[in-house]
């Protein structure tokens, strides 16, 4: 065995490594891990180990996801699915099981393993930011594709927590280089945020830092400076509201408009086509009407690469997104509006931007667009495959009919997709089958696969920590709290391998803390 200054090295190295590998990718993540679990054995000690175990009540709350998973193996059909689903858990189980039978940190070891994966959270934006700027020569289409280390959705939740995360230090530390440090740091990745349409990230951050500025202010300040904060963040977020509400009618089209006008002939005596019940305009201006199909598909053949039949650079039908842009333009859609297009715009159709006003550097703006735009689609029955939003209510859907069948106990640790493949069948789902897939809801994805009862000691798990150690916990627990209940809603976060990393190891660390704050005062606010 090892001197156990060693061993200490060892596991603050894992640590480290772990906080700081998780931003780029399944071989960094991996490797920290196996790591800290041989370190963990070679140091031996297990009589120890065994009653800070055996006697701490919140590793065993935390030991009891995993535990459910196991548990549903017993009534699962699909037993190789089920073990990778365990395989990918591994992290639920042996990261609570390494930290809570190791002395906690001190504070300067958690200053460095919070600075470090600051430091990772900056650096990983820098590059994939590079990706999104065209520096590795990578062509980006779909913003999202410039995520390269993971899920696009997935980064965001790092940036989010990592920007509160840096305000705290800002605030809380005394040396000028480390408030400025975190300062560009913080407008730097709100700048990335915006740039890459990361719209769950900042509604994450958005809904955190008012819940967290609404209690603390009642903690710091006065009663009267809180109820100003409480006055001034509800008028900011009621005009959020409003004009979120007021631009869910953005594709409805303005009856004073000329370009809705019926024509009968285009220029060269070709009858135009139109379809009055189709109702959706780009800029006020119908979509579906004044067409001359023979002649936009004979002049774009002219001038694009891409015909008129097949898909644009982000995968949708490239003569739909014609429409949609010619009619952003307020012209007719026939072989004159063909002809007064741009190279730019041309150049805009193909790589699918369907809206004049808006292309790749419109940021949040043009994600906010594309909810709106699948949503009026996916109100009118329309097949929402390819589309994340209103797929995401498809899923939805599908998973509350799979509890209705299993409600107590669900399907089981590997019959999840399974069950959702013969759903989308019985439902008769639009989804084209590449499409089909799980829940993209944590906690729906509980209940499929364990029922009520799994999801009631999922709610347990989640919220029984944080209400006995609420007094102990660090201030940065919260922010994580939040951002992870929220990012629930829409994703299966715990279904990758980034997620339940990211998940597993800030619960663990902060509850690990939080239960040692008496012989440890790194905790402390």
């Amino acid at each position: 065995m090892l001197p156990a200054i060693w061993h200490r090295n060892i596991f603050l190295f894992g640590l480290i490594g772990l906080a700081a590998g998780m931003l780029f990718g399944t071989v960094p993540t991996s490797i920290p891990q196996i790591i800290l679990a041989a370190n963990w054995l070679l140091e031996k000690d297990f009589s120890y180990k065994w009653q800070q175990l055996k006697s701490n009540s919140i590793f065993w709350v935390l030991f009891s996801l995993f535990a459910l998973h196991l548990i549903g193996m017993c009534y699962t059909d699909n037993i190789q699915k089920g073990l990778d689903d365990l395989r990918n858990k591994m992290p639920l189980f042996v990261l609570p099981l390494i930290l809570f039978s190791t002395k906690p940190l001190t504070t300067k070891e958690f200053k460095l393993l919070f600075g470090f994966f600051f430091l990772s959270v900056f650096v990983s934006s820098v590059c994939c930011y590079l990706v999104y700027a065209g520096y590795t020569k990578k062509i980006i289409i779909d913003v999202r594709k410039a995520s390269v280390f993971m899920s696009h959705i997935r980064f965001s939740l790092f940036i989010a927590f990592s920007i509160i995360g840096l305000i705290y230090v800002a605030v809380k530390e005394k040396l000028f280089l480390v408030k400025a440090l975190s300062v560009l740091f913080i407008v730097w990745l709100l700048f990335f945020m915006y740039k890459l349409e990361m719209a769950t990230g900042f509604l994450c951050l958005a809904t955190t830092a008012v819940l967290l500025s609404i209690v603390f202010s009642f903690k710091w300040f006065s009663k009267k400076v809180s109820i100003g904060v409480l006055a001034l963040l509800s008028c900011f977020m009621a005009f959020i509201l409003w004009k979120a509400y007021v631009s869910i009618d953005m594709y409805q089209p303005d009856k004073s408009h000329l370009q809705n006008v019926l024509l009968e002939k285009t220029k060269s005596g070709r009858l135009y086509y139109h379809d009055t019940t189709y109702g959706i305009a780009e800029n006020g201006n119908l979509i579906s009407i004044n067409i001359n199909p023979t002649e936009i598909e004979q002049e774009w053949n002219k001038r694009s690469h891409i015909k008129f039949n097949d898909f644009d650079n982000k995968g949708n039908e490239i003569r739909f997104t014609l429409l949609r842009y010619l009619s952003s333009k307020g012209f007719s859609k026939d072989s004159v509006a063909i002809s007064n297009l741009t190279e730019d715009d041309i150049s805009h159709i193909e790589n699918g931007f369907s809206n004049c006003n808006y292309n790749i550097n419109s940021g949040l703006i043009s994600k906010w667009r594309e909810i709106i735009w699948e949503y009026s689609r996916y109100k009118k029955g329309e097949n929402p495959s390819g589309h994340s939003i209103s797929m995401r209510l498809e899923f939805w859907k599908t998973a509350i009919y799979i509890i209705k069948q299993k409600p107590l106990f669900g399907e089981g640790t590997g019959d999840i997709q399974d069950s959702f493949n013969a759903a989308y069948i019985k439902t008769n789902s639009k989804l084209d089958q590449i499409w089909r897939l799980r829940s993209h809801n944590q906690y729906l994805a509980i209940g499929v696969a364990f029922g009520l009862f799994g999801l009631l000691l999922f709610l347990f798990y989640l919220l029984y920590p944080a209400f006995i150690l609420k007094h102990k916990l660090h201030y940065l627990y919260w922010p994580f709290f939040i951002i992870v209940l929220l990012s629930f809603v829409t994703e299966d976060t715990l279904e990758t391998q980034s997620g339940v990393t990211f998940f597993i190891f800030f619960q663990t660390l902060f509850l690990w803390l939080a239960s040692h704050r008496d012989a440890n005062q790194i905790t402390e606010n």
